[in-house]
This record gives structure tokens, sequence and C-alpha cells, in this order.
């Protein structure tokens, strides 16, 4: 018969060796599971590395402070200018990765993922107020096709619809074609493949998040304006001025260092599958808060049409995020009591961000050189926690 202590260490070692099978189970299955467990032991570290703007409102440090957490951010910018004019930031991480040498600094570069969109509404827009182009005009007249179309409705998209998404197409029930793993999209190379689209409702019917739509507006700028996208909007933007910058794929020397370990698919090397010379208009965009914060304030100034004057009251719900666009940005309101905030989010593989204008023209931009894990509803909590600091 075993005796007492035999039977404790026996104990011990099968408690042991069950720890040591189940850690190794873990890490089989799950081998980014020990380092996404690792960053929130580092989260609190490095949001004491936040550094703000003389006088920045306490708010500021707060939405970053939740970044670092929640959006699973280990560096980020936070650009905010006020209605009357006055720019505060904050930066929070170093640019090189975790613990790196490299403080982040108010000039560090991020990619911008799909908030570019909200500049190419910008550029569409200016086209419109200097009678160039109208809201009305069907994208089929500008593009001159001239020829057949496979879906007749086709003929109906116009510019107004592809700025609110509401051109007819729909990834969420086929496939995202500028965003197709290791295959070339058809747009912007080959406009005419556009008369063998077949739409999935009538333009105006229902709005459907489309980067489809918003490379077709890139088309029209060329066309309209005889210049390449790209330039186009550099210089009517004066991109030399600034650190906005088109992206080819590979990351810039003054680029921030992504952490992607809470994406389940991409690595840092997600952008060899795509094609970003063709997501110029939609996806292309990178450089820093404080530039891009810039740039919507001061586009909010001109007029007579703004990005604020999209109808974001087309029978849609503001209390949802993502569904009541308008002109690159969209409207959420939980409430009929709550501040609306006017909004764009953007993803890329280890990229977040987000526009927030109010509705006093106060306008808000963050980056993110991190994202949360997939289906943990972190970005839309992140979205209501900064419309709620704003709304203090």
């Amino acid at each position: 018969m075993l005796s007492r202590s035999r039977v404790k260490d026996l104990a011990v070692i099968l408690c042991l060796m069950l720890v040591v099978a189940g850690v190794s189970h873990f890490v089989i299955t799950n081998p980014l599971g020990p380092s996404r467990l690792l960053y929130y032991v580092q989260a609190p570290f490095i949001q004491w590395t936040t550094r703000c703007s003389a006088g920045a409102p306490r708010w500021m440090e707060r939405v970053q402070h939740y970044g670092t957490h929640r959006m699973a951010a280990p560096a980020s910018q936070l650009a905010y200018i006020a209605p009357t004019g006055e720019l505060s930031h904050c930066e929070t991480g170093w640019s090189d990765g975790f613990f790196g040498e490299e403080v982040l600094h108010a000039s560090t570069r991020f990619r911008y993922a799909s908030i570019t969109k909200t500049v190419t509404a910008i550029a569409i827009i200016d086209l419109i107020n200097r009678g160039k182009l109208s809201l009305d005009d069907s994208i089929t007249d500008v593009l001159s096709f001239g020829v057949e179309l496979r879906d007749p409705r086709v003929a109906e998209i116009t510019v107004g619809h592809l700025l609110a998404h509401r051109g007819g197409w729909d990834r969420v029930r086929s496939q995202d074609v500028m965003f197709m793993i290791n295959h070339k999209p058809w747009c912007p190379e080959s406009p005419r493949k556009l008369t063998e689209t077949s739409l999935m409702y009538a333009p105006g019917e229902k709005e459907a998040y489309s980067n489809l739509g918003y490379c077709l507006l890139g088309l029209v700028a060329e066309k309209v304006t005889g210049k390449p996208f790209r330039w186009y909007v550099s210089d009517l933007l004066a991109f030399k001025t600034t650190t906005l910058r088109f992206i080819d794929g590979p990351y810039l020397a003054d680029e921030v260092s992504y952490d992607t370990r809470h994406e389940n698919f991409y690595t840092r090397e997600y952008y060899k599958n795509y094609d970003f010379k063709a997501l110029s208009s939609s996806a292309g965009l990178s450089g820093n808060a404080i530039d891009l914060a810039n740039l919507i304030k001061a586009s909010l100034a001109r007029g007579p049409l703004t990005i604020l004057d999209g109808d974001m009251v087309h029978g849609c719900n503001p209390a949802r995020i993502q569904e009541c666009y308008g002109f690159g940005v969209h409207r959420y309101q939980p409430s009929p009591d709550h501040m609306p905030l006017y909004m764009h989010g953007g993803k890329l593989p280890g990229v977040a961000s987000l526009i927030g204008i109010t509705p006093d023209r106060g306008v808000l931009v963050w980056l993110g050189a991190g994202t949360p894990r997939r289906g943990s509803g972190a970005l839309a909590k992140f979205y209501e926690y900064v419309r709620n600091e704003l709304d203090k």
C-alpha cells in the first residue's frame, strides 16, 4: 500500500503532467495564443508611454489608453482639431515595435486603410463644387463606354450612388473583387469590365459597403481631370507639404511597425497578396493623424458641398455602425437624444483607423498599429467610446 506522502507526490506529478499537456495543447492548436495573452500584460506598460501636446483635453489620453487595451494597438496616434481650430494630439508606444528604441512621433507614418475613402470623397466633391461633375452624373456616361451593358441597371449608377455605397453591389453576398487574395482586380486597369457587371440591387435601392464603388470614383476623377488619380489627388490636396503618400505595398522607411498577432490568417507580409495601386482610391493612403485631421478640417470650410452634406437619413438605422452613409462618412447616433458623430473606420491586417466629425465640425483622427481579435466587437465599442467622450 502506498504511503500518504507517496500518493501526494504522485498527485503533484500528475497535476504537473496535466498542466504541461494543457499548455502544450494550447500552444500547438493556437500558436499565437501565448503572444496574444502576453499583450494584455504588456498593455499597461504601453499606456504609460502616452504623450499629449500641452493643453490637450484629458479625454484624449483616455481614448489612447482605451485604444491600447481594447483595440490591441501597441502604437497609436490621436489628433483632434476643435471646432474653434485648436489642434491637440497624443502619441502612444514605439514606432519600431514593442519596447523598441524609436519613440513614436507625431510625424510617424501609418496606413490609413479605408479612411482613404473620405479623402477620395473630398476630391470628388471638389470636382462637383467646380462644376466639373455632378452627383447625378451616370458613371457609364462619364466613362464613355458606348457599348451594351449585361445589366441595364448599371447605366443608372450615379456619382452620388458610389459616394454613398448605393451602387448595387454587395460584398457580403459575393466576393469583394478589390480584395481577392493573389487575384488582380479588374478595376481600375480594365474599366470596360463594368459593362459585364451584374448588380444585386437597383442603384440607390440599398446601401452596401463597396470598395469597388470607390475604385470607380477614382476612374471618374481620372476621366474628368485627364490625370492619373494619384497625381490629381496629390496636387489638389498639396501632399508635398504633408506626410500623405500613396503606398504600393511594402512598408516605407518612416512607417510604424504593425502588430498582427490578433489576426487569424494574415501576417505582416499580407501586402504581397494585394494590388495597392488598384486600392489607391479605396484603401491606398498613408500619413500621420495630424495631417489627415488638417486636410479634413480644411475641406469642411470649402463649399458649397462638403462630405457632411450627404443624405444620411435615407431609411437607415443610425444606431448601427456603418449603415447611414453619405459622402465618405456615415452617421452614428445611438438614439435621438445622443449627439451624432460622422465617422469612417478603416482596417487592414495590423491596421485600425477612425475619422470622427462632430456636428459643430470638430475633427478627430485615430490611427492604430494593431487590431483586436476578429469577432470581439471591439471596433463598435471603440466607436461608441469615442462618441461618448466627444459628447461629454
